[in-house]
């Protein structure tokens, strides 16, 4: 599921690393080395941009797969699920099988991990990844029908096969242009000869005898649709394909020309690959050439190509650091792209989300403007009647995000940055946020709960998180490690680390991790030597490491300190909490001006001591004369 790379103690002068990886659940099968070739297209989610898979996002969904004359067999995938990323392989050489069908099924991905596409991913209850549908021509979206459901296979001849018998059914229900002709060839078609109806183009009919159980038939005719010079028949009854010195056991292929010369051709094996080979050798011998056809899905994708050298070396110098670009990228992604995905929120997924909402109410990492969205959301989930959905949430969060927001920092990862595309990313920031989570609920006395973030986390990663195969290890992993007999908040943050280190061991090497950031057993010994005891065995294997937990979670909780997580990559530093540096700048503002104030204050009551004085001495100064009365003149006379 995840990745992680963690932080020093700067004040204490004490080199720290946490490195974790992305808990994406090891598959048991491995991909081929000959299909794992590499390429300089750029990707948008797992494919690439100019590929044969063909890119839908919520701009083309409806106008790629809607009222179409074609089928369309889409995968809904989210590109940072591990099972996914393994799966991408075979889907796209599917689409390369599958090209020249191009007319008649188109082969598309949709990423649902893509905001934008969320309502698309809702709409269609995709509750898996990957999920693949298949769409029939003309197909009309109302509730209830999302396309006819298949199983991602690893086998491609036996997905190609399910999609040829998928699109030959359609044969007959609708009057779509340039459909295939599907039909067996019956005793009428050869009275009434092969290129009767065909345009004058057809120069040959090519026959390919179909052994029972098999689609040979069926994707020989796909394959060759788009041929001008000729039209490919299936044959499934022996004696006809006996008019046509087809023996089903040595000729199995013949073509027939207008003047009705039949040119039999023998295969080595019962393939879809070796009749291809034979009738490409044929139409080649002829010069015959395709016509052009294409049917991409088209929108303006723009650049998936990110530079992040400077982002990768920073973080590579500073391989010990938590940053808040991580911690908002994990929590961007929860509450605006996997909770929002669910059409219908209800019952345990209800009580798991308020779970969650309350634990990140209580020790988000967000700016003032983050928590009151934060409240606010949760008190709107608290007040729903029983049953929610992703809509409601979606609205709900756009609104309070425009009224009180913004309340993000940065729009990108820094601790979590990949060295490769859809590797690390989303699933490491979500580990950064949980261990994150537990450590703010053993270092704050908001509540006695043990258990209070290890059930918001078991709860979301079941309901909520997006890489279906992991969510069931980490389930599976819950009950093995008695995740319900935590006894104290200490003991689920170091529950957490290990599950962690689990993962970690797990993957170790595997295709998904990042070749510059490999899953490690952490605190590695460089980060915190105290963290493995004296006897402990110097290797990477977790089995093989003597941890000292005590120091292990003085560890974990210096790192993960609010005041320890690194700024660096932010784009808006105004909507977070204060730093400790701009605190003590204004500390010190303060204090300075309190000495002034206190300095201008004694200066200004000297001087109005003195005023007073100064006008005393004036008045008093000044000589008295007394005022002369009428009466005192007339007693004078």
């Amino acid at each position: 599921m995840i990745s992680k790379s963690c932080i020093s103690t700067g004040k204490l002068a004490l080199i720290l690393t946490l490195v974790g990886q992305w808990m994406l659940l090891a598959s048991g099968n491995v991909v081929p080395p000959d299909l794992r070739g590499t390429s300089e297209a750029p990707l948008i989610g797992l494919y690439e941009e100019n590929g044969k898979v063909a890119i839908l996002t919520v701009s083309n969904f409806n106008n790629t797969v809607l009222r179409q004359n074609r089928s369309v067999l889409v995968e809904f995938y989210n590109a940072f699920c591990g099972h996914c990323q393994r799966y991408a392989p075979y889907y796209k050489a599917l689409a390369e099988r599958l090209y020249p069908w191009r007319e008649t099924l188109l082969v598309a991905a949709i990423d649902c991990n893509a905001f934008e596409n969320t309502g698309i991913c809702r709409d269609y209850e995709i509750f898996a990844y990957p999920t693949l549908r298949y769409f029939s021509p003309g197909y009309m979206y109302k509730e209830g029908n999302y396309g006819q459901g298949n199983t991602p296979l690893f086998d491609i001849d036996e997905l190609a096969s399910n999609m040829a018998q998928s699109v030959a059914a359609e044969n007959g229900t609708a009057n779509l242009p340039n459909f295939p002709n599907f039909q067996s060839v019956s005793m009428d078609d050869v009275k009434n000869t092969l290129f009767s109806g065909l345009d004058s183009n057809k120069k040959y009919v090519i026959l390919t005898y179909e052994p029972e159980n098999t689609t040979i038939g069926l994707e020989c005719i796909l394959q060759f649709h788009l041929w001008p010079d000729v039209q490919v028949r299936r044959v499934t009854d022996l004696n006809v394909a006996n008019i046509f010195q087809i023996d089903g056991v040595h000729y199995k292929i013949a073509t027939v020309d207008r003047q009705s010369n039949v040119v039999p051709y023998s295969v080595k094996q019962d393939t879809a690959l070796e009749y291809f080979a034979t009738i490409q050798s044929f139409l080649e011998a002829q010069n015959f050439k395709p016509r052009s056809f294409e049917t991409k899905a088209t929108t303006d994708l723009g650049s998936a190509h990110n530079d992040n050298h400077a982002i990768i070396s920073e973080v590579l110098r500073n391989k010990h650091l938590v940053y808040q670009a991580d911690l908002e990228m994990a929590i961007r992604q929860m509450l605006f792209n996997e909770i929002p995905k669910v059409n219908k929120i209800q019952s345990e997924q209800l009580l798991a989300l308020q779970s969650m909402l309350h634990v990140l109410q209580n020790y988000h990492p967000l700016g003032p403007k983050g928590g009151k969205v934060i409240r606010r959301l949760n008190e709107f989930v608290l007040n729903a009647n029983g049953t929610l959905s992703g809509a409601n949430i979606q609205n709900e969060l756009e609104k309070l995000n425009k009224t009180l927001g913004p309340i993000f920092s940065s729009n990108n990862f820094v601790g979590c940055v990949a060295s490769q595309q859809n590797k690390r990313g989303y699933t490491c920031s979500l580990w950064t946020l949980f261990h994150y989570l537990t450590i703010q609920a053993e270092r704050l006395d908001i509540s006695r709960d043990p258990l209070e973030v290890l059930r918001a986390i078991h709860g979301y990663v079941k309901f909520f998180f997006g890489c279906t195969h992991c969510s069931e290890h980490f389930q599976e992993m819950a009950v093995r490690r008695k995740i319900w007999h935590v006894s104290s908040k200490a003991e689920a943050a170091l529950w957490l680390w290990e599950a962690h280190n689990e993962v970690n061991n797990r993957l170790a090497g595997d295709e998904t991790e990042d070749p510059k950031f490999p899953k490690i057993q952490f605190p590695s010994e460089s980060s915190c030597s105290q963290c493995r005891k004296a006897d402990a065995i110097s290797s990477s294997s977790k089995s093989t490491i003597n941890w000292d937990r005590d120091a292990v979670l003085h560890f974990l909780i210096n790192i993960h300190n609010p005041g320890y997580v690194s700024r660096y990559g932010t784009d808006n530093e105004s909507v977070l909490q204060p730093s400790a540096e701009k605190l003590s700048q204004k500390r010190m503002t303060y204090n300075v001006f309190s000495e002034m104030d206190m300095g201008m204050g004694m200066l200004l009551y000297v001087f109005c001591i003195v005023m007073m004085v100064v006008a005393f001495k004036l008045f008093t100064l000044k000589g008295y004369r007394k005022k002369t009365y009428v009466r005192d003149v007339i007693g004078k006379v």
